[in-house]
């Protein structure tokens, strides 16, 4: 029984050494461990610091480009109803255009007809006329 319990002690100061030597490792990775928290908490500062401008620079240039596109909407807007009116303008041109043009021509036409027949019998006249033939002929 002797031996058993010297097997047993043995086998618990071997336990207690792997224990031991285990708790030293633990110990060991746990100071790597908080090494690298430190410097990933001071990366992470460093970059946080450096962000918030950046932040802050990036929600101006959004309110700039939001009121740029405000302005660009309402400019376009004033120049579709600009193109709208120009268009109505170019209808009522085009409208007094045909309009005249139906009041003028028939009467313009008649008139330009009636000039040409008298010059026609204006030479016809003359073409009668003994002297005006002679001279024609030369």
């Amino acid at each position: 029984m002797e031996s058993v319990n010297l097997v047993l002690g043995l086998v618990g100061i071997v336990a207690l050494v792997a224990v031991s030597i285990l708790c030293v490792y633990l110990i060991t990775v746990l100071v790597r461990m908080r090494r690298v928290l430190e410097v990933f908490e001071r990366d992470f500062k460093e970059i946080s610091s450096k962000a918030i401008p950046v932040l802050e620079n990036l929600e101006v240039i959004t309110d700039r480009i939001k009121n740029i596109t405000e302005t660009i909407s309402e400019e376009v807007d004033a120049v579709k109803h600009s193109v709208g009116s120009l268009e109505d303008i170019i209808d009522s041109i085009v409208s007094f255009e045909r309009r005249v043009q139906e009041r003028l021509e028939e009467p313009l036409m008649g008139a330009v007809s009636t000039f040409a027949a008298i010059l026609k019998g204006i030479q016809a006249f003359m073409d009668r006329l003994p002297f005006v033939s002679r001279l024609r002929a030369q």
